[in-house]
């Protein structure tokens, strides 16, 4: 497996991954349209649900396709962990773990 690095942001896919904050999309907090849908398509899940073990397992490339994911469900105002919660709780403890900062 392969070493994590510290990480200023605290997220532990960060570490996996190395270098800057990973999951910042760079988008001001500030008002925004809205008119993205709220709801995650099943196949991201499906998608997310394929990527963890091989994150568990240290695969760096994975980590970074599952960043690229929280990522762009953000910009849609999507939060993927919090609608996990709701949509799918058997995914919600593993993206926690990842994705929330320490």
């Amino acid at each position: 497996m392969e070493q994590r690095r510290a990480v200023a942001c605290g997220h532990p896919l960060c570490e996996l991954i190395g270098g800057e904050c990973s999951l910042a999309t760079r988008r001001s907090r500030g008002c925004t349209p809205g008119f993205a849908s709220k709801s995650v398509a099943p196949d991201v899940f499906d998608e997310v649900r394929a990527l963890l073990p091989r994150i568990d397992a240290g695969d760096r490339e994975a980590a970074t396709r599952l960043a690229a994911i929280v990522r762009r469900e953000a910009l849609e105002d999507r939060l993927l962990v919090v609608i996990a919660r709701d949509e799918e709780p058997d995914l919600a403890p593993a993206l926690a773990r990842l994705c929330t900062r320490y």
